[in-house]
């Protein structure tokens, strides 16, 4: 008979998980300088990386890198993109960026290269897909003396992004 009791008490607790508000993706801030990492993004049932675009001002002395992520279907996603690991390293200075569950890109290494060339940061790039654990890799050979700030737009009328600055100076 208290078996049926605890089990009663169970069954009513139940429902009360299922009312925990949606984790927030965390916020990431500040900038990654000579060696660093952080992290963004939510885990999902997987992702494909849409496209990369490049914006560099000269009066600011900053490049901006907009990563489009979709779901994975290749299609837009809202809400907040999916987990991401960056890595800044030092001697020689390079930018690794991890997007875990992404086995699909609409990007090729040519499109990459394409997109980068007469970047005033990038020296050259390399993408791998990685089939075994189903995620993307991304590692640019930065110049000496690059700063790194990234964050995630969440997507509301568009697609979900991961978004990286590259600061000369």
């Amino acid at each position: 008979m208290k078996y049926i009791g605890c089990l009663a008490a169970l069954m009513l607790a139940l429902p009360t998980f299922a009312a925990l508000p949606a984790k927030k993706a965390p916020e990431v801030k500040g900038i990654l300088s000579g060696s660093g990492s952080t992290f963004g993004g939510l885990a999902g049932s997987g992702f494909t990386l849409l496209d990369v675009k490049r914006v560099a001002t000269n009066s600011d002395k900053i490049e901006r890198l907009v990563f489009d992520i979709g779901d994975k279907e290749g299609q837009d996603m809202r809400g907040w993109p999916g987990y991401y690991h960056v890595e800044l390293k030092n001697n020689p200075q390079r930018l690794v960026i991890d997007f875990a569950q992404m086995p699909n890109s609409r990007v090729t290494q040519l499109t990459l290269n394409s997109r980068l060339k007469g970047s005033p940061s990038i020296l050259s790039s390399i993408m791998s897909l990685e089939p075994v654990d189903n995620s993307l890799n991304l590692t640019m050979s930065l110049k000496s003396n690059t700063k790194v700030r990234v964050y995630q737009v969440m997507g509301k009328k568009s697609t979900s992004k991961v978004v990286v600055d590259l600061i000369r100076g």
